[in-house]
């Protein structure tokens, strides 16, 4: 193709299409599409980018019927230049769509613009992750003034799910539905269990590689979402924060670290899945990282639903882990995996910072009732943590 990238709705024409369907092998060489019709999804509860429907006439040829483009959102672009969203998914669909063993939407079409600093970007992350908390703030304004002089390009076409049951953060869902999450994504992590496929990729960095810089960000954002959640401050929770101020780089490094790792989505949780039957397809790789399995696992019920019980998380950590084993994971006690599981919770509260940013770009109720849901959900799992001894060897 020509290199031209749309990078706004109205580019994604007729004209266009037609070449991009036809360079992927959808649609066949004599077929034209002749119309498009778009339909923004999600208008208002979007943070990173924007995703819409396209559906498509042709002439001369079959190709699908509709395709959901998703590109980044101009006005928030430097963020998620700055933190590599963008690349890493098209990297994923691009380079492991066709292996993992879970279910995903097919990629019809992925390209960006590349840059000579891609390739240093774990580099990069662990020069800024030397860096003196103290001097973090100023790093972090730098790279994103850094960040807002790019201008790069990114778009996905992918399948339409739209036949498919959307999962719902915010409704949440019941202990079968979370078995059913929890079992495919133990199928993924077996897959790629210590994976040599995993190494010498620049894009997949490890879930510790920007451990100071996430830590940076939450204790620069947890003013203001206790500014906006001021009902969520008890005493309880403002010990939590505390210790989690103090060992939040700990606790991630040291999750890094113990664990084997594996290929973790990184923001696993229901507005992430849609469901075909009892199989739940995964999408929005935009978190995806090298790292524990148990991150994901925490991450994924740290938010599913008011009514899980301390028993139905007991069991579903069983379900899971048993999954791993019969999916050909060995050398990996039960035991251990709970440990991390914790220790992935507690990781879990350093997203305060982004919960902010969340509760303020992602519509206008809908942001804030998904923060206070999270850590309403989070602090029942939580509560069998001792937090005077988890990080003890």
């Amino acid at each position: 193709m020509d290199r031209f990238i749309p990078e706004q709705l109205e580019d994604l024409t007729a004209e266009w299409l037609t070449t991009a369907l036809r360079e992927g092998g959808h649609l066949h060489e004599t077929g034209v599409v002749t119309s498009v019709e778009r339909e923004i999804l999600g208008e208002g509860e979007g943070f990173m980018g924007d995703i819409a429907r396209l559906r498509l006439s042709y002439e001369g040829g079959e190709g699908p019927a509709s395709v959901v483009a998703k590109m980044p959102r101009l006005e928030n672009r430097a963020f998620g230049e700055l933190v590599g969203v963008y690349e890493r998914e098209s990297c994923f669909y691009e380079e492991f769509s066709d292996s993992v063993p879970v279910a995903l939407p097919r990629l019809y079409f992925s390209d960006f613009d590349r840059n000579a600093t891609s390739d240093r970007q774990k580099r990069a992350l662990s020069l800024a992750n030397r860096t003196p908390q103290f001097l973090m703030p100023r790093v972090t304004r730098a790279a994103m003034w850094a960040a807002k002089r790019r201008k790069r390009r990114y778009l996905l076409l992918l399948e339409d799910l739209g036949d498919a049951t959307s999962g719902d953060q915010l409704a949440g869902t019941d202990v079968e539905r979370c078995a059913a999450v929890l079992k495919a994504a133990a199928k993924l992590h077996a897959a790629m269990w210590e994976s040599p496929a995993l190494e010498d990729r620049y894009w997949l960095v490890p879930l510790a590689g920007d451990s100071r810089v996430r830590q940076s960000m939450f204790l620069e954002m947890r003013g203001s979402f206790r500014e906006r959640h001021p009902e969520l401050f008890d005493e309880e929770f403002e010990r939590l924060v505390g210790w989690v101020s103090e060992n939040g780089v700990e606790t991630i490094e040291r999750i890094q670290g113990e664990a084997p790792p594996t290929l973790v989505h990184g923001d696993l949780r229901l507005d992430n899945l849609v469901f075909r039957g009892d199989e739940p397809v995964f999408f929005d790789w935009q978190a995806i990282r090298r790292g524990p399995a148990a991150y994901d696992v925490a991450w994924f019920l740290s938010g599913a639903s008011d009514d899980l019980t301390a028993e139905d998380e007991a069991v579903l950590l069983r379900v899971y882990h048993a999954a791993l084993e019969e999916h050909g994971v060995r050398g990996y006690p039960f035991e251990a995996f709970q440990r991390h599981y914790q220790l992935g919770l507690l990781t879990t509260v350093q997203t305060l910072g982004l919960l902010t940013i969340l509760d303020i770009g992602v519509g206008e109720n809908r942001g804030a009732e998904m923060a206070r849901a999270w850590v309403r959900r989070l602090r029942a799992r939580l509560q069998q943590i001792d937090l005077d001894r988890v990080l003890d060897p």
